[in-house]
């Protein structure tokens, strides 16, 4: 293991969250939040004094190239370094009741799930509100992936780091140089987030209220400055708008880079955007259909409204809530359910087990039919013009199997604590998922993850740090085989 050299490029990572921590001082300074100033000076300061070791250190050591495993480490080290230096704050200022809380709520952040361990978010200070969206912003694209395109990678290669964070079963490169993938990824990024403030503001949204909502919704994330989520606005056109830019934060950011390359029949050939957006839209249909008949809302627009944010919300795994669906009929509410294990496309920033893989394993089933009809036939699947080669296939079935065991591994723990089944389900979902808003307990009414003991929200933290790398990344880690010479 290439210790050294993982040691070293974690204190430059570390090095980039800490400038990012530089804004919500500034904030907290700027509206003289004292206490939450002091707290983000101590952490800054740890990070410095962290990372100039490292770094010191550092320059003593050769450059060599990571290999696999080297990778593996690196990037679920990274991961969980920022989120324990991260959640250094919220504890310093006191505003949970302890470590593992604020762990669990920046973890949250990171790895842009949403799920929140605060009673009462309104009580925090504007700079705590702000890095806790931050991080959403920071994770949802991918902090390695900032790194690979913000940095040059002297002896590493800056594929693997890529592909071991990238979301999804689809890596490809957009240009031959991976540092130049990522870099367009994050302008992408970055001017999606820009006109999703633009509109907020227009729609008299305060410019705070305006980039933390952006934060929340491009990283799919759901993090919001107000109890009440994005209700607390009372305003169609921000449920619209964010609806918009959730269903658009959901799709293969490569296919915006299509889009400008004017490959527009790549985009509308794209069996995943299509079978996406086709669940999407039967949802929201079937849904406000069903909202209206059983008089749930006075309209057809309102049920319309709410029906198109939640199944957005849901399927994307951004968590937003506009309503209390947990009072709506059992049709809409199993839609919720259904969307929650499908979730986003590869390569967005939504979690969930990914529309191409559901896809790819419906073309397997129905393969499977097919040679039980013809035994003599030779079948193969196809992605789109390309033959999906069988590593992808066992890959994406052994994906799902454990998706489901970890699932109900969280399930158990949960209901361990006390918990009642749909809740303890929910909690599972929501936390490998990366989706933040559950049913029971956990849904809009509920009382949320705080009550739950120290030993639950460790074990959902590492839950969702799996699901927001793809699971093999740091399952890799828990193997025999990996700590093999």
């Amino acid at each position: 293991m290439n210790w050294k050299q993982i040691l070293r490029l974690s204190g430059t990572m570390q090095s980039i969250i800490g400038l990012f921590m530089v804004v919500p001082t500034l904030i907290a300074a700027f509206n003289r939040e004292w206490d939450a100033f002091a707290a983000f000076i101590i952490t800054l300061g740890i990070i410095l004094v962290y990372v100039t070791i490292i770094l010191t250190l550092g320059k003593r050591w050769p450059a060599h190239s990571l290999g696999t495993r080297d990778v593996y480490l690196f990037v679920t080290i990274t991961w969980v370094v920022a989120s324990a230096l991260g959640a250094l704050p919220l504890h310093l200022t006191g505003y949970t009741k302890d470590y593992a809380s604020a762990y669990m709520e920046i973890m949250s952040g990171f790895t842009t799930t949403g799920l929140t361990t605060l009673s009462n978010i309104e009580a925090l200070p504007k700079s705590l509100l702000f890095w806790r969206s931050l991080t959403h912003w920071i994770g949802g694209m991918g902090i390695v992936v900032l790194f690979v395109a913000l940095l040059p990678l002297v002896g590493v290669e800056g594929t693997q780091l890529f592909s071991a964070e990238a979301v999804g079963p689809t890596k490809s490169k957009l240009t031959p140089k991976i540092k130049n993938t990522a870099l367009i990824l994050w302008l992408i990024y970055f001017a999606l987030t820009l006109l999703e403030v633009i509109l907020l503001i227009i729609a008299r949204l305060s410019p705070f209220d305006a980039f933390t909502v952006a934060f929340g919704t491009m990283a799919t994330g759901g993090f919001v400055t107000k109890n009440a989520s994005i209700a607390a606005y009372d305003s169609a056109f921000v449920d619209a708008v964010v609806t918009i830019f959730m269903i658009l934060a959901g799709v293969n950011f490569s296919l915006y880079f299509a889009l400008i390359r004017k490959k527009i029949s790549g985009v509308y050939h794209d069996t995943e955007l299509r079978v996406y957006l086709g669940v999407f839209l039967f949802a929201t249909i079937a849904s406000t259909i069903s909202l209206r008949l059983t008089s749930t809302y006075g309209s057809i627009w309102q049920a319309l409204r709410y029906a198109s944010f939640h199944m957005a919300s849901i399927m994307t795994t951004t968590g937003f809530a506009t309503a209390d669906y947990g009072l709506w009929p059992a049709l809409p509410q199993a839609f919720l359910l259904s969307l929650m294990f499908i979730g986003g496309c590869a390569g967005s920033t939504g979690g969930g087990i990914k529309v191409t893989r559901i896809v790819t394993m419906f073309k397997l089933s129905r393969q499977n039919v097919r040679t039980l009809l013809h035994p003599k036939g030779i079948f193969t699947l196809q992605s789109e013009h390309e033959k999906i080669a069988w590593k992808t296939v066992n890959s994406i079935a052994g994906f799902i199997v454990i998706y489901i065991m970890l699932v109900l591994a969280s399930t158990l723990v949960v209901a361990s604590a006390g918990f009642d089944l749909l809740t303890s389900l929910a909690s599972g979902l929501i936390s490998v998922g990366n989706i933040g808003l559950g049913l029971g307990g956990v849904g809009p009414s509920g009382a949320g993850f705080g009550p739950m003991p120290a030993y639950v929200k460790w074990f959902l933290s590492l839950m969702m740090l799996a699901g927001r790398l793809e699971i093999y990344t740091v399952l890799a880690i828990f193997t025999r085989s990996f700590w093999k010479r």
